[in-house]
């Protein structure tokens, strides 16, 4: 069992002793009803917050760079699907589990309409639907007028030749699949759980474009010992897949990732689009947590000289973004099958057979793959203790704090003789009528400041949606505006080819680069302005509570005096900072996320009716003579006008509709995610601030009357509370013992 494993069972053991406490100090007469409030609620959900703490690493790349197979030769075998379809928009999640299995989500029949609605905008001929209603998958007829409509399209050499028109595979993908998923999808997300014999079935639906199309997660258990169960290691779409939407959910993913492995293929090295994705990691502000595999395919290289100079090439163009990257050569192919020489087949076997031979590059990929796992699991090994444990560790020391407190203080009550204990009740309210006041200022103050920091955000986020100065505004429209008609693309089919095809493509080419110009430039800006902004408020707050730090110090040096334990607990808090809680951790607890930028932008049918209007004009108009003299004898002279004009008309809605967007959007950050993580940020700060008073709001009083005046009942008491302050004082020593372990391993 690791370090981490030993201090997370250890705090676990400490949490149950701490509940225990909380029990037996309700055995006292007549405490049986008293409660303990947040500190018995933070002892019983620590399990299950220890259980949800995951440390994620995301595999990212290029397309065929070997990323799968990266992952499977981790886990040691055969699970992730190698070499998917690039249609694929699932990240392929992966974790130790108590036995194989697969969990497959599907999209919902809402989902799944609103993504073909959106593929079929200006779609060719209006006569292929025999339905006025939204378009419904469900729907036999739909589906067999849209695949005889797709039929004529894939006919068309235009269409099938280009790679970057990605609404046709998907409208293709979607029909293709539907018979075999329809039993599993339902008006709300399906979930299907595939175990034991049947894991392997889940390949079927991540390897096949028809399939993977009705996906949107995937996350498979793997009962391995190579991983811990606490790692959740991500299978991510290729870095440059043709669609943007697969980008935008790639960060996504890794705004919530603690490590990034970039993989590389040593056949192609590193190419532009490599290059482009991570300079959008590096706006994401997060490329210091990247390391670099780079996938050696022993076949492409005559000799480890020709390896060491592409490695030296590719550092060196890796260190233009990012100076001294950690970069590490393995062959992962070569690493599964050594992991599975039992299991290969016959052609496996002779190519193992072949790289076996060539010690050179043997010795060099074992020498590589021990050096990048001593690095990577050793970083991981202290992000988990850093990250997930230290949260843990210290709340639980508040909390034992403060029950001591509470112990010493009804200690030294059941200690004290009748008049002595109501000359010490009076003195204590009295100071309890101050500490209600420090409780009063911190929630007025707390929560007064909210309006504050709320108008300060919202005039950051107009600043930056404005649509003169706004970045983001002015750099899409200026895209926009800067997108212009390549007739070259589309002259050679505009004779032979139907108008409204072409039209298609070139709405369809327009639309995917305005999508891919914002998952590229225009998200990494918006993330960075979201994490600016959560610093910004975790800032100002923290700012707020720090002088009452002060209060608190002089409210505990005021208990001096009143008796040998209330100065034990003063000397005690004295100089106990306030420990504010992670901003990762609140997002978390209350389920907050930010709304996504990338959505369906909104065109009139008019577009489409107009073009096919202007092409009658144009074309009445040249056999007059009067507009097209000088280019009457270029083919497809009037075509390529008429695309201009409609290309006009669609870069004006789309103008207006990502004005729209962008304003929608901007209202749901402001409203759905700023203001809600102030209001959660000051909740759970006070919260932190006033679990140091917790003690001392006691009505001793109260306790004296719950205990009694019968001898035999203080005695009970008294022998309690002593025992519960040496239980204290052991644990308390434990805490500090797992301070220092993970400062150690930290």
């Amino acid at each position: 069992m690791d370090t981490y494993s030993n201090l997370k069972d250890d705090i676990l053991q400490i949490s149950r002793e701490m509940s225990m406490m909380f029990t037996t100090a309700k055995s006292i007469p007549g405490m049986a009803d008293y409660s303990f409030g947040d500190w018995e609620k933070a002892c019983d959900h620590l399990p299950a917050q220890l259980g949800e703490d995951i440390i994620r690493v995301a595999i990212v790349g290029p397309i065929k760079s070997g990323k799968s197979t990266f992952l499977n030769s981790i886990f040691k075998g055969e699970f992730v699907k190698r070499g998917a379809g690039v249609i694929t928009s699932i990240v392929t999640r992966v974790r130790n589990g108590k036995r194989l299995r697969a969990k497959l989500y599907f999209k919902s029949w809402n989902e799944i309409n609103a993504e073909m609605e959106a593929a079929l905008v200006l779609f060719p001929s209006t006569g292929w639907r025999s339905e006025n209603s939204r378009f419904d998958i469900r729907r036999a007829r739909e589906r067999r007028e849209l695949a005889r409509a797709l039929a004529e399209l894939s006919s068309d050499q235009l269409i099938t030749r280009s790679t970057r028109n990605i609404n046709n595979v998907l409208l293709s993908s979607y029909i293709k699949g539907y018979d075999t998923v329809k039993s599993l999808l339902s008006a709300d997300d399906a979930i299907h759980v595939y175990e034991g014999d049947q894991f392997t079935d889940h390949k079927s639906f991540v390897g096949n474009e028809s399939l993977a199309v009705y996906l949107k997660d995937v996350l498979l258990e793997i009962d391995s010992s190579h991983v811990r169960a606490d790692i959740e290691i991500a299978d991510c779409q290729g870095s440059d897949s043709s669609n943007p939407l697969h980008l935008a959910m790639i960060q996504e993913y890794l705004l919530l990732t603690h490590q990034i492995v970039y993989v590389i293929s040593s056949r192609t090295g590193l190419r532009r689009a490599d290059i482009r994705f991570l300079s959008m990691i590096k706006k994401m502000g997060i490329l210091d947590n990247i390391i670099f595999v780079i996938n050696c395919d022993f076949s492409e290289h005559e000799s480890a000289d020709d390896l060491n100079n592409l490695i030296d090439r590719i550092r060196e163009e890796i260190s233009m973004l990012k100076p001294d990257p950690r970069i590490y050569t393995f062959s992962a192919l070569f690493n599964l099958f050594s992991a599975n020489a039992g299991a290969l087949s016959d052609k496996e076997q002779l190519r193992m057979k072949h790289w076996q031979a060539d010690k050179t590059f043997v010795e060099l990929s074992d020498h590589e793959t021990d050096r990048f796992e001593t690095v990577f699991y050793d970083d991981l090994a202290r992000k988990r203790n850093a990250l997930l444990l230290q949260n843990h560790i210290e709340r639980l020391g508040v909390i034992l704090t403060g029950f001591g407190d509470w112990i010493a203080l009804n200690r030294d009550i059941l200690a004290k003789d009748t008049d002595s204990v109501a000359a010490t009740v009076k003195k204590i309210k009295k100071h309890q009528v101050k500490l209600n006041k420090i409780k009063t200022t911190i929630n007025k103050t707390l929560s007064g400041a909210q309006p504050e920091i709320k108008t300060t955000l919202q005039q950051e986020v107009h600043r930056f949606f404005d649509k003169q100065a706004g970045s983001v505004n002015k750099s899409i429209i200026n895209f926009i505006d800067g997108y212009g008609l390549s007739p070259h693309k589309y002259s050679p089919s505009l004779e032979d080819t139907d108008f409204t095809q072409i039209l298609f493509l070139v709405f369809q080419d327009f639309k995917q680069a305005i999508d891919t110009y914002i998952a590229e430039a225009i998200n990494p800006e918006l993330i960075r302005f979201i994490q600016y902004n959560q610093k910004q408020i975790e800032e100002y707050f923290s700012s707020l509570i720090l002088p009452f730090d002060t209060l608190m110090e002089e409210a505990f040096e005021e208990f001096n005096g009143l008796s040998d334990s209330f100065d034990a607990i003063a000397e005690r808090n004295s100089g106990r900072p306030i420990r504010v809680p992670q901003m990762a951790d609140i997002i978390k607890t209350n389920g907050l996320r930010p709304p996504t930028l990338i959505g369906a932008t909104h065109y009139s049918a008019r577009i489409k009716a107009e073009a096919i209007m202007r092409l009658g004009y144009y074309k009445a108009v040249r056999k007059s003579k009067t507009v097209f003299k000088k280019t009457s004898n270029r083919p497809g002279e009037v075509k390529i006008k008429v695309l201009d004009d409609a290309l006009r008309r669609m870069k004006r809605e789309t103008a207006k509709s990502i004005a729209f967007h962008l304003k929608d959007f901007r209202e749901n950050l402001k409203f759905s995610y700023f203001f809600k993580l102030v209001e959660a940020v000051s909740a759970s700060f006070g919260q932190t601030v006033l679990q140091h008073f917790q003690a001392y709001f006691t009505d001793l009083s109260a306790t004296i009357e719950r205990i009694g005046t019968r001898k035999s009942d203080k005695e009970k008491a008294r022998r309690i509370l002593v025992d519960l302050e040496q239980a204290c004082q052991e644990i308390m020593a434990k805490i500090d013992g797992i301070r220092t372990e993970i400062e150690k391993t930290g």
